[in-house]
């Protein structure tokens, strides 16, 4: 990382609440950045508060340079938390393709960077990060765009990552999950860890199975299951519980020194629904009317939803009584 090297976390939330008699609201920092990836993902705001969540737990997380963020996907994800901004004309959705496809043939609607694709960027954030990598030429070329890796690298986690030894202090991945290969997968990355170095793994647990409509499969049908999942849980072979990570962590040669769970069973279910059948139709109106429609109807959208999700964007939020495991949990570990 470069610039602010000894930190990439944007002003910690604090406990105060945003507004008196409130006692569930957000913290104004924690509401800005709701706020922010609504503003972002607007159509998908499920997508925005678990975000959020991961933003939160990662603000407790050491970060220091040089870094990596593994997976970086199109790099929003990482310059929202650290602080960038962009203008609210642009978000994830305004450059989209094979919405036709992506109810039937699940295919994915970012993955294209045309031209036409340029962030709207009105605040930098204070540092960057030295190095970004991503399966999809797609995502590397809509991360340059932000100018804020230092470098980006086309690579597929399922092969050995092209990096020297203990060549970074912080390693960032968010999806760990998505690899098959994992355990080898780990292993790379305490490869290239320095030994006084950290990883920084945000992972989803096996439960997450559980944490949707699919046990009701019997009532539901499998046309609805099928329209609501659009094949998530096909894309995570590496799914487990929590102690089957933490074994797959000590095989790689790595050690837990902070677990923070984040995300919680109800806000699996929550996300379990969302507007994700809906999303591609959404996206066509979006971009169909004129720039000052969409830039109302979206200042509306993104107010109605902040109030909507203020109570539950809380890393402890939780409508059940019973104990459970989280739905995804962050784990900083350390080489063995």
């Amino acid at each position: 990382m470069r610039g602010l090297s000894s930190t990439l976390k944007p002003p910690q939330p604090t406990e105060k609440p945003s507004r008196p008699g409130e006692n569930h609201a957000l913290c104004p920092a924690a509401r800005d950045r709701l706020r922010a990836f609504l503003c972002a993902y607007w159509l998908r705001p499920e997508n925005a508060f678990w975000m959020t969540l991961r933003s939160l737990a990662l603000s407790a997380a050491p970060w220091r340079g040089p870094s990596i963020d593994v997976s970086c996907g199109d790099g929003v994800f990482s310059y929202l938390h650290a602080g960038g901004a962009f203008d609210p004309a642009f978000d994830v959705f305004t450059v989209a393709a094979s919405l036709d496809r992506v109810t039937k043939d699940h295919a994915d609607m970012f993955d294209c960077a045309g031209e036409e694709y340029a962030p709207l960027i009105v605040r930098r954030p204070r540092a960057t990060i030295d190095v970004g990598t991503d399966v999809k030429p797609s995502m590397i070329k809509r991360a340059g765009a932000l100018e804020f890796y230092a470098r980006l690298v086309l690579h597929d986690n399922n092969q050995a990552l092209p990096f020297p030894d203990a060549g970074f202090l912080t390693v960032y991945c968010n999806s760990a999950y998505w690899v098959g290969n994992v355990q080898s997968f780990l292993a790379e990355l305490a490869r290239i860890l320095a030994p006084e170095g950290r990883v920084v793994l945000q992972v989803k647990l096996e439960d997450m199975r559980r944490y949707t409509l699919g046990p009701l499969r019997d009532r539901l049908g499998s046309a609805f299951l099928s329209i609501l999942g659009r094949g998530r849980m096909e894309c995570w072979p590496s799914l487990a519980p929590r102690g089957e990570w933490e074994r797959r962590f000590q095989r790689a040669g790595l050690r837990v020194i902070h677990e923070q769970p984040f995300a919680t069973r109800t806000h699996a279910h929550l996300w379990d629904v969302g507007l994700r059948p809906i999303a591609p139709m959404l996206v066509r109106l979006a971009n169909a009317v004129t720039p000052q429609t969409r830039l109302a109807v979206k200042h509306d959208w993104v107010e109605l939803f902040c109030e909507l999700l203020d109570p539950i964007t809380r890393v402890d939020f939780d409508l059940f009584a019973a104990p459970h495991e989280p739905a995804e949990i962050q784990y900083v570990l350390q080489r063995a």
